[in-house]
């Protein structure tokens, strides 16, 4: 998943149910993590 996939599920999610804070909060964990991932992958193609 990107992290544009995720901001466009995100506003999905939005106009549905609208935000709550445990939704902002699950949304800023999974693009912590997604970047996380990211980073660790770009580490690997170094080597």
């Amino acid at each position: 998943m990107t992290e544009q996939k995720l901001y466009e599920r995100l506003l999905l999610h939005k106009k549905k149910y609208g935000v709550t804070q445990e939704t902002q909060q699950h949304y800023l964990w999974a693009l912590e993590t997604l970047q996380k991932s990211n980073a660790s992958q770009e580490s690997h193609l170094k080597f």
